[in-house]
C-alpha cells in the first residue's frame, strides 16, 4: 500500500473509489471512512487505530473533503501526518471559514491543519488562492477535478418539443442555493412562456422548502414546479437534458458536477461572477451567463453551446482524469 484515502460515506467518494480501483493498481490504495455522529466510542477508537497504522505505512494521505472536526483534531495531534497529506478541496470545507462566529480555540487548530498540508488538490484555482488567504498555506497546488461525477457526459436523447422555456433553479434544497433571490430576479418574466423546476430533493429543511415553494407559487402559479423526490442518476441526467437554461445563485463554488453536465448537454448556464467557478470556466474559453447582470432570459446560439460542449469534452474526459491522478500519485 502506498496511498491512504480518507473520505465521507457519500456517492462522490464511493464512485471515486471505484474509478481508482478500476484505473490503477488496487493494491497501492487503501480507503477509509471517518466515523460520523452517533457512532460508538469503540468504533471511533478502532478507526483512529486503523488510520494510524495505514497512515504510518502510506507515502501519501489523501483527504477527500476536510469537514470532520474529529479528523481535524486528530491531524493536529498527530501533525507529522500533515507532511504527507493532500487536501482535496470540496468547497464547503473551505468556505466554512466565512461562517465562523466569535472566537474558538478550535479555529486555531483548524487553521493549523488546513494551512500545513503537503498539497492542495482542486480544479478551481481560485479555491486554492482562497486557501492561501484563509490559512496562509505554502503547500503545492495540484490541478485535478478528481471525481468521476465531473466527467464529460455524452447524452444522446431526443429533443423534447415544447412551447415554453424550461429552466432549472438551484441544484439542491440547501439554502446556499439562494432560491428566493433567483425567484425575485425571475419575477419580471412571470408572464412569459416558462416552466421553472426548483430542485428541493435533498439538503435543506422542511421550513426552508415551504418558504421557497410558497414564494414560487405566489409569483409563478402553475409555472413553478418544485422537485421534492430524489432522482436516480440516469433519470436526473435525462431531466437535465430536457432543460434550456439553468440558473445558480451560489455565493461560493458549488454544484460543479451539475454545471459540467449541463454544459456537456449544450445548456445555457447562469452563475454569479464573484464565484471562483466563473473565472475557471471563462479561462477555459467557456461562455457563461452572468447572474449578476441578469437582464433578459437568453439562450446562447448553437455555435457557442457546441463550443462549450467541446471544451468540456476535452478538459473533463476520462483520459484527462487518469492523467491528472497519475501525476498526483506519482509526483
Amino acid at each position: 500500500m502506498k496511498y491512504l484515502h480518507i473520505g465521507p460515506n457519500s456517492r462522490i467518494y464511493i464512485d471515486c473509489i471505484k474509478f481508482i480501483k478500476e484505473s490503477f493498481d488496487e493494491k497501492e490504495h487503501k480507503f477509509l471512512y471517518p466515523k460520523e455522529k452517533g457512532k460508538s466510542l469503540i468504533e471511533n477508537i478502532f478507526f483512529i487505530i486503523k488510520f494510524t497504522i495505514y497512515g504510518l505505512k502510506a507515502q501519501k494521505i489523501f483527504i477527500h473533503g476536510l469537514f470532520n472536526k474529529k479528523m481535524i483534531i486528530f491531524l493536529y495531534i498527530f501533525r507529522n501526518f500533515l507532511k504527507k497529506s493532500y487536501w482535496i478541496i470540496w468547497g464547503g470545507d473551505l468556505y466554512s471559514y466565512n461562517d465562523r462566529k466569535g472566537n474558538s480555540y478550535f479555529y486555531n487548530i483548524e487553521d493549523y491543519v488546513k494551512g500545513n498540508m503537503k498539497g492542495y488538490i482542486t480544479h478551481i484555482k481560485g479555491d486554492y488562492e482562497l486557501a492561501k488567504d484563509f490559512f496562509f498555506t505554502e503547500g503545492k497546488f495540484y490541478y485535478s477535478f478528481f471525481y468521476p461525477s465531473n466527467l464529460y457526459k455524452k447524452i444522446n436523447l431526443k429533443r423534447i418539443e415544447k412551447n415554453e422555456l424550461w429552466i432549472q433553479i438551484g441544484n439542491s434544497a440547501d439554502p446556499s442555493n439562494n432560491h428566493l433571490e433567483i425567484l425575485e430576479k425571475l419575477s419580471k418574466f412571470k408572464n412569459m412562456d416558462i416552466k421553472l423546476f426548483c430542485i428541493l430533493s435533498y439538503g435543506g429543511n422542511e421550513e426552508y422548502n415551504k418558504k421557497v415553494i410558497d414564494k414560487g407559487i405566489e409569483i409563478f402559479n402553475d409555472k413553478f414546479h418544485p422537485i421534492l423526490d430524489f432522482m436516480k442518476f440516469d433519470e436526473y441526467m435525462k431531466f437535465l437534458s430536457s432543460l434550456d437554461i439553468a440558473i445558480f445563485a451560489h455565493n461560493r463554488q458549488q454544484g460543479f458536477g451539475n454545471i459540467t453536465s449541463l454544459l456537456s448537454m449544450k445548456k445555457s448556464v447562469y452563475i454569479k461572477e464573484t464565484v471562483t467557478t466563473y473565472k475557471t470556466l471563462k479561462d477555459m474559453g467557456i461562455q457563461i451567463k452572468s447572474f449578476d447582470k441578469f437582464i433578459d432570459l437568453e439562450i446562447f446560439d448553437n455555435n457557442i453551446l457546441e463550443n462549450n460542449r467541446k471544451i468540456i469534452e476535452k478538459n473533463f474526459s476520462e483520459k484527462k482524469l487518469k492523467e491528472q491522478l497519475k501525476t498526483i500519485f506519482e509526483s
